[in-house]
C-alpha cells in the first residue's frame, strides 16, 4: 500500500482508465452515502464508466439525492474492474464483500483506527468526514466540475458526519467548505428536511420498544440500549430506522458513553459507542474488532450470547471511567 497526498490522489483519479467501481461500507451511513454518489456524480463528468455497488440498501431518507437511484446494492460482486475506490472505510472486508475483483484500489477514509490493505491510499483522521476529505481532492481536479449534483450528496454527509456541525470534529475549513458547497445551489433546510423530518410511524414504534430497553452501568456514567430483531418484526420497521436513536442515551446528564446493541441477524450484532470525549470509544472499538473515531465508533459479535459481550465491554470502560 502507497500513502499518497491530496494531490497525488488527484492526479491518480484524473488518470484512472477503464472500468471504475466505488464503493463504502456496509449498512452505509450519510458519509458513505455521500462520498459514494458525490464521486459517481463528479467522475460521471470525466470518465464514461463508473458504478457505485454497496452491499447493504440504502435508507429511504436518502432519496432526494441526485443519482441515487444509480446506486446497486448486491451481496456480491461478479464484474471485474480496473479500479475500485473504497470511501469511508480502509479494509476491504468491511465492505461486506467477500472479494472485489479490480486491479487496484485507493482508499479515501478518515478514521483514526484506519489501516488500509489497498494498492493506494489516503486517510487524514483530522477530517470530519470522507465527504470533506472528498471534495478537497475534487477540488484540485477541477472546481467547475463540482456542480449542484456533486455539492448536495457531499453537503449531506458532512452535515451528518458533524452532527449538523456541531461536533469538536467541525473546523473553520468546514464551514468554508460547507459555504462553498452551498454556493451550488443548496437549500440547507431541504437537507434536514429529509434527514431529520420525514419519520415514519414505524421508526416511532421502534423508538417506543427501543427506550423501554434503556439501562445503565458504571453508576450511571454508561447509557445503553438495544434493538433486537423481534422488534423490527413487531413494528414492521427496517434497521435503517433506528438511525440517530444512540442520540437519546448519549443526552442523558451524567452520561460519559452511550452504547448501542443492534441485532441486525439472529445472534449477530453491531455495536455503535457515543463519547462525550473522556473516553475513546475508538481504542476501545479496536479492542473488540473494529474502529472508528475518538467520540464515535462501533463494532461487530456474534458470539455466544449478548449478555456476556455486555459483561466485558461494561467492566472495561468501568475500569477506563476510574483511571
Amino acid at each position: 500500500m502507497k500513502t499518497l497526498s491530496r494531490k497525488e490522489v488527484a492526479q491518480l483519479i484524473e488518470n484512472m482508465e477503464g472500468k471504475i467501481l466505488i464503493t463504502s461500507h456496509k449498512n452505509p451511513d450519510g458519509d458513505a452515502i455521500g462520498s459514494s454518489l458525490g464521486w459517481f456524480n463528479f467522475l460521471r463528468k470525466l470518465k464514461s464508466n463508473v458504478k457505485v455497488i454497496l452491499k447493504d440498501k440504502i435508507p429511504y431518507f436518502y432519496d432526494f439525492l441526485p443519482n441515487i437511484n444509480k446506486i446497486s446494492t448486491s451481496h456480491s460482486i461478479n464484474e471485474q474492474f480496473d479500479w475500485v475506490i473504497i470511501l469511508d472505510v480502509s479494509e476491504t472486508e468491511r465492505t461486506g464483500f467477500d472479494s472485489i475483483p479490480a486491479k487496484n484500489s485507493l482508499v479515501i477514509d478518515h478514521h483514526i483506527t484506519a489501516n488500509p490493505d489497498s494498492t493506494f491510499a489516503i486517510v487524514e483522521p483530522k477530517m470530519p468526514s470522507t465527504c470533506e476529505l472528498s471534495l478537497e481532492i475534487m477540488k484540485l481536479i477541477g472546481e467547475n466540475l463540482i456542480d449542484y449534483e456533486v455539492a448536495l450528496p457531499l453537503y449531506m454527509g458532512m452535515v451528518t458526519d458533524t452532527g449538523s456541525f456541531g461536533y469538536n470534529s467541525t473546523t473553520p475549513d468546514t464551514l468554508r467548505n460547507a459555504a462553498f458547497l452551498l454556493e451550488r445551489g443548496i437549500n440547507p433546510y431541504t437537507v434536514i428536511k429529509n434527514l431529520f423530518e420525514r419519520n415514519r410511524v414505524t421508526r416511532i414504534k421502534l423508538l417506543k420498544k427501543v427506550l423501554d430497553t434503556l439501562n445503565f452501568a458504571a453508576n450511571g456514567k454508561i447509557a445503553h440500549i438495544t434493538v433486537l430483531q423481534k422488534f423490527l418484526k413487531e413494528t414492521g420497521a427496517g434497521l435503517e430506522e433506528t438511525e440517530g436513536f444512540i442520540s437519546y442515551p448519549r443526552s442523558i446528564e451524567g452520561v460519559e458513553v452511550a452504547i448501542f446493541f443492534k441485532e441486525f441477524e439472529d445472534g449477530k450484532w453491531k455495536v455503535s459507542l457515543r463519547s462525550k470525549g473522556n473516553i475513546d470509544v475508538a481504542a476501545v472499538a479496536s479492542k473488540f474488532g473494529g474502529g472508528g473515531h475518538v467520540m464515535a465508533a462501533g463494532f461487530e459479535y456474534s458470539g455466544e450470547g449478548i449478555e456476556n459481550l455486555k459483561k466485558e465491554l461494561f467492566e472495561h470502560l468501568s475500569k477506563l471511567l476510574n483511571q
